[in-house]
């Protein structure tokens, strides 16, 4: 190692050694009355409408975004069972026209909310912003 890099850490670590010192010496002096000042802009925070708001966006968000649980997944696995045997089946012949107008719109629905979601996420109708 170089003798100029040693010189330059050990200045610098006295350097914080005196500023630390510093700091202690003003910090040992006024404790309580930076612990209370603390202590009440705390209480202030925690007590003010942004942060009440934000209690509620974790809790929509830990709920929105959690991973499925086990039996959320079950579920979906008996659904898609269900649409294979109606499409193996040919199950969707004895539809009547309403009941495949519904399906379509909720077919079309889903497809929407993918496109949309894209759109809204890529804040541009054509290609992303690079």
């Amino acid at each position: 190692m170089n003798i100029s890099k040693v010189t330059n850490n050990l200045k610098r670590v006295r350097l914080l050694q005196t500023i630390a010192g510093a700091y202690e010496i003003t910090l040992n002096k006024n404790k309580e009355i930076l612990s209370k000042i603390i202590l009440e802009k705390s209480n202030r925070v925690m007590q003010s409408d942004l942060a009440e708001k934000m209690r509620i966006a974790r809790r929509y968000f830990t709920l929105e975004m959690s991973p499925p649980s086990n039996h959320e997944l079950k579920i979906l696995r008996q659904d898609i069972d269900l649409v294979w045997k109606f499409i193996e089946q040919q199950s969707y012949t004895h539809l009547t026209v309403k009941q495949a107008f519904l399906l379509f719109l909720v077919c079309t629905e889903v497809g929407l909310w993918f496109f949309m979601g894209e759109t809204i996420g890529k804040m541009h109708f054509v290609g992303y912003k690079v």
